[in-house]
């Protein structure tokens, strides 16, 4: 998420109250698993980026136009776990207390390229730019060192985190639709571009900074660890917390800075994955987590239980409209012409722009119902407004 828009999208918790039908031993039972769960997931993403890591050490190991293409694939692979979890998020949990805020070091966007390496205007190749082609701005590069940098000057100064490895691997977009197209040869020694050991010290440091705030977000989730017993002890101002996370992730980032804002400007620098032309995969992955987290369902686990067997217990009509409404927003997503880039241009009443606009229309209703399942547990969260 873009870090100046961390409070745009407040949704408070008011008046803890009773939540009615709900037992003790019903709400312990959906925090246990809501937890149990969010260790699996990044423990899966940490495994994910290892394998990402693997994958980029035998590509700097052999810089070839394949090895490259492993590597980018390995990416895309290393992100299938973390997106599920995504509406897991603000209410200064593991992933985005702050301070250390791991989540701004993992998965902040959109990227200024000039910011970490050269950049290409027309013909024109600025081989002076960016933190690698500088070493006084970081002599020696860490993944520390990144951190340090990230967000320093411009909250478009990313340095560290998925997308900075994106770019690294990709490169800038320049076409209007597709991908980057780095060659391999930019770490290559011998090869047209200079600084070959900063680039590739640099995308070591920034996949060891992906694994290491990773590692510290699943250790908050450990069994036993300090935020996970304060969470699963916390009944109804834990369901709270689960439910802001689904409203905020549905309405405010998912719909409003995730799609709508590149919706409204046309531009593919504010969709997702822009160096490698993958949004819609981590958009599918959202609607999906967000589904799944409501059920207490990922990966083997397939039965819950999730806050929708509290709901339902409470109101089953409102449980039944929630539930629909997500899985609408998972199918016009999955409906969405591929890839996105390709779908915000054109006319309004277009295939692609018709379909981007449903899923942002049905993503905001999803944050409404939110709120009014909410209410059927004695809890009241207030959506923000539509941007």
């Amino acid at each position: 998420m873009r870090l100046h828009d961390l409070c745009v999208t407040t949704l408070c918790i008011f008046g803890l109250a009773g939540c009615g039908d709900t037992s003790a031993s019903r709400t312990q039972a959906v925090l246990d698993n809501y937890a149990t769960n969010l260790f699996s997931a990044y423990s899966d993403s940490v495994t994910d980026a290892q394998a990402l890591q693997t994958s980029v050490e035998a590509f700097l190991g052999a810089p070839t136009e394949a090895s490259l293409a492993d590597a980018r694939t390995a990416w895309v692979a290393s992100r299938a776990h973390y997106m599920l979890v995504e509406g897991a998020r603000f209410y200064d949990g593991p992933i985005d207390r702050h301070p250390p805020d791991h989540e701004a070091a993992l998965n902040s966007w959109p990227l200024d390229e000039a910011y970490v390496d050269y950049t290409t205007m027309g013909t024109t190749i600025d081989d002076t730019q960016g933190i690698i082609n500088n070493p006084s701005a970081l002599a020696t590069i860490t993944a520390a060192g990144l951190d340090a940098l990230n967000a320093q000057g411009g909250d478009h100064n990313i340095s560290d985190g998925y997308h900075a490895v994106e770019f690294l691997l990709w490169g800038q977009a320049l076409v209007a639709v597709g991908p980057g197209t780095r060659p391999a040869t930019d770490y290559a020694p011998g090869g047209p571009r200079p600084n070959v050991d900063r680039r590739a010290a640099y995308l070591r440091a920034a996949v060891s900074g992906i694994i290491a705030h990773l590692e510290a977000v699943r250790d908050g989730w450990a069994p036993g660890a300090t935020y996970r017993l304060s969470f699963t002890s916390g009944g109804k101002a834990s369901l709270g917390l689960v439910l802001t996370g689904l409203g905020k992730m549905s309405k405010g980032e998912l719909a409003g800075q995730r799609i709508d804002a590149p919706y409204q400007s046309k531009s593919r620098r504010d969709q997702h994955d822009c160096f490698s032309s993958q949004t819609l995969v981590d958009y599918t992955r959202d609607a999906q987590g967000l589904l799944d987290l409501y059920h207490g369902r990922y990966g083997d686990n397939t039965t819950g239980p999730g806050i929708d067997t509290l709901v339902a217990a409470a109101d089953p009509g409102a449980d039944s409209k929630l539930a629909s409404q997500m899985r609408s927003s998972v199918m016009l997503m999955q409906a969405i012409p591929a890839p996105f880039e390709a779908s915000i241009v054109g006319v309004d009443n277009g295939v692609g722009r018709t379909s981007i606009k449903s899923v942002v229309t049905s993503l905001r209703a999803q944050g409404d119902e939110i709120a009014s399942a909410a209410s059927k547990l004695g809890l009241s969260i207030v959506v923000p407004a539509e941007n």
